[in-house]
């Protein structure tokens, strides 16, 4: 009951938000940064998954993670493109556990 009554207050908040504030009335600073706001938002989630998980599937070698991060956000902030990190990220903990 609690996930349907949060599922229809955001998309009732989505609804609201896209009729009263369409993109095109939006400051311009506003409007540059939209593109960049799904990638930011599953970067956070990744980000807080990686980090605060417990769990013993993880990498077996240790610090990976962290360096994985780092691989893709250095890949992101020269590429630009929302999927070369996942890649570059899923290379380097594939790389590092065949070498494990």
């Amino acid at each position: 009951m609690t996930l349907l009554l949060a599922a229809v207050a955001t998309h009732g908040l989505r609804t609201v938000l896209i009729t009263l504030v369409p993109a095109h009335r939006l400051p311009a600073l506003l409007r540059r940064g939209l593109p960049h706001l799904a990638p930011a938002a599953l970067a956070g989630l990744v980000a807080t998954a990686l980090v605060t998980t417990s769990a013993p599937s993880g990498p077996a070698v240790p610090g990976i993670t962290y360096a994985a991060l780092a691989v893709a956000a250095l890949v992101a902030w020269r590429s630009r493109h929302p999927a070369l990190p996942v890649l570059a990220a899923v290379a380097v903990t594939v790389v590092a556990e065949v070498l494990s």
